[in-house]
This record gives structure tokens, sequence and C-alpha cells, in this order.
């Protein structure tokens, strides 16, 4: 219709259930026994929640409220503890109500309507609605995959980026290949975006949650590694602490000093005019980062005992499909035959009860088929899905 024709949404056909969905529907509806191997809800698969002090969450609602567009002291504080770094102070933190209006808030302070923006792909779709939303492109480049071992390809971004390129959306761990960018690929891409007067956005949302111990990487956050360009760290309590319903997110911002002092000035333009972040999650945050390890602890427990299960599942019985390495995260890759239609074996496994992603929903290419896995999956409903899965697969790439 005429009134919608310049809407930043999607058309009303793309914004029907997708074949996967229906499909996982439709089985609900029949009564039998299903296995939900998607969830990502932290509140809604049986993990131990942190314990709230109601004497103390009573005087944060009803304590006076102060508008501060950079958000309270206390809680820039907490946040800055939370890092256990020299270079991260309460000055360099913006608050904000979750990493998803952090993006949209930095889409605004570095892109007019029709500049560019670059992520590298498998990766989270949030993306491409964010960016939409702002008006802004986001081009895609693919991580080069060696046998599930990830790595930015710096010959296609140099490629990709031109005169319109305002930042780079990098994710680590990333959703949902587990993979932690390498030191040496971290400095050299926060190397290229100063070098192109760019800006780099790391995502480290699930940076608590390690499957390889061993794996290394940079310490976070990545942005207090260097003095150059302007480079924003991203996380929240939706997965430090498990607390989505309690909206609170943030970024830490270094670089060169003079760039930085400005963009966050620019961005307190932006954060004032909503003032979005409520007065009592921010004042509850330092408890709530205190107790972190009330949920991060069991989750870590989890996502390790659920990734064994399924390597061990994988090797021990006859099977056409792999299991990709992965450094953290709460996802698991399950790499299928390069002749099969990952979306649909997602669809036929939905239509027997066993509910996955189809690695088409994050950017996999064609020739790299492969089904995503929530690894905070209650264990008991892990094994049996698992199972159920294996067994489907087994008839379909037979």
């Amino acid at each position: 219709m005429p009134i919608f024709q310049h809407s930043r949404t999607p058309s009303l056909d793309d914004l029907e259930a997708n074949a996967c969905h229906a499909a996982w529907e439709s089985f609900c509806q029949c009564g039998e026994r299903g296995f939900d191997l998607s969830g990502s809800n932290p509140t809604c698969v049986g993990l131990p929640s942190i314990a709230l002090d109601k004497e103390l969450c009573a005087d944060a609602v009803s304590a006076g409220y102060r508008a501060s567009a950079q958000g309270l002291q206390i809680t820039r504080e907490a946040i800055a503890s939370f890092y256990h770094h020299p270079r991260v102070s309460a000055d360099i933190i913006q608050l904000f109500a979750s990493t998803s209006e952090a993006i949209g808030a930095l889409l605004k302070l570095l892109c007019a309507p029709g500049d560019e923006v670059v992520t590298c792909e498998p990766t989270y779709p949030l993306l491409d609605c964010l960016t939409s939303l702002e008006s802004v492109n986001l081009r895609k480049i693919q991580l080069q995959d060696c046998a599930g071992i990830w790595a930015i390809d710096f010959w296609a971004l140099e490629q990709v980026c031109n005169e319109k390129t305002r930042a780079i959306l990098a994710v680590s761990p990333n959703n949902p290949t587990g993979h932690l960018i390498p030191c040496d690929e971290i400095d050299k891409l926060a190397g290229f975006c100063a070098e192109h007067h760019i800006a780099l956005i790391v995502d480290e949302v699930f940076a608590c949650y390690r499957l390889d111990e061993d794996a290394g990487g940079y310490q976070q956050p990545a942005c207090a590694r260097f003095d150059e360009g302007l480079v924003i760290s991203l996380s929240g309590l939706s997965k430090v602490c498990g607390l989505p319903q309690h909206k609170l997110g943030w970024g830490v911002f270094c670089g060169e000093p003079q760039i930085v002092r400005e963009a966050m000035q620019r961005l307190s333009f932006i954060t004032d005019s909503t003032l979005s972040v409520s007065g009592w999650v921010q004042r509850m945050a330092p408890y709530f980062l205190e107790h972190r390890r009330d949920f991060s602890d069991p989750c870590n427990a989890r996502i390790r005992e659920n990734y064994r299960e399924l390597h061990h599942y994988a090797r021990t019985h006859e099977v056409q499909w792999t299991v990709d390495k992965a450094d953290g995260g709460w996802s698991a890759c399950v790499r299928l035959p390069g002749w099969a239609d990952d979306e649909e074996v997602a669809v036929k496994l939905a239509e027997r009860g066993v509910r996955v992603f189809p690695g088409l929903f994050f950017g996999y290419r064609p020739n790299q088929p492969t089904l995503v896995i929530s690894l905070i999956t209650p264990p008991d409903i892990f094994r049996d899905g698992i199972e159920r899965m294996a067994d489907v697969l087994h008839e379909l790439l037979n």
C-alpha cells in the first residue's frame, strides 16, 4: 500500500513463517514428543538464574530517577571491574538497552543513509535487520573455511571496502561457528580499519563461554588492545548473566583518544534522545555482575557436556556428518555431505520432531550444508534429540 511504500520493514510476504518453522509448528500440534535443539533463551532451558536480592531490588526500583545519557557512574564502574583490564575505565563505557540497540546507535553515529558496513559470514542474521532499519547497506564476505577452521579473508575484505564503507562488524566468538578471532587477526583487522578510516565493532557477548580453553585468542575487550582509529567492544547482561529480560548492554570505546572523545560526545546526543536504559537495572547491574558466575559456570559446564556428547556420538556411530571445531559460544555446527540441502534437511527433521536451524539462515554457502544446534539445550533433551536427528539423517543421507 502507498502509505508503506517507503517503509524500512520487509514486505508482508517476507514476514511469513519459513518452511522450517511451519514444519515444527505442525509437528507440535500432533501431540508427540519433540526435541527442540534450537533454543537460545537461557531462561527457558533449566539453567540456574541469579537469585534476586529482594531488598536491593526494591531499593533499585524505588530510587529516584537521574537521567544520564552515558549511563550511571556506578554501573559503568561495575562493568569496568568486570573486565579486569587496566585500560578499561568507566569513562570509556556507554550503556544501551541491548547490544542490538548499541549496533543501531553506532550505525546512526557512523553512517548516513546509503552508507555501507561489512561483516563476515557465516554469522548471526540479525545484522541484516539492524542495518536495514537504519537504511545502511550490509556488505558481506565469506570467512575462509579450512575443514571447519575459520579465518578472515583479508583479500576479500580489501575488495569489498570502498569510499562508502564506515565500519566492519565482527563477532567473537562467532555465532554460530564458535570461532574466536586470533590475536594476529584482530590486530590486522584493527590496523586495516585504522588505515581506511573506518570503525571496528566487535560483538563479544559470548566471550565468557569457552569450549576450548586452549584456543588462545585475545583477552577481552578487543578494543583495549588498540591506540589507533576507533574500536568498540560490545557485550551485555543477556549472555554474561543469562538475563535477556533485564535489558542492559554496553560498549567499550578505545582507539585514538581524540576520536574516542568525539565518538562518545556524539553518541550522547543519540542516547540522550531516548534514555532507553531503565534506572533500576542500572542500579542492579553491579549485583548481577558480581554474581554472574552463578549462571555462567553452570552454563559453561552444560555447553561443554553437550559438545562432548555430540562429538562422542559422531565418533562412535556410523554417520555421514561431522562436528565443526568451535572455540566458544552456545552453538555447535554439524556439517553435512556437500550435496545435501540443509534447509530441506532441517524441514524433514522438524517434520520428525527435531528442531534445528539450517546453515542457510546464517549465510553458509550451498556447498557448506550445515545444521546449527544449541548447546544450552537441557542434556537429556540434547542426548535424545541427537539420537533421533542421527536416525533421520541416516535415512535422508543414505
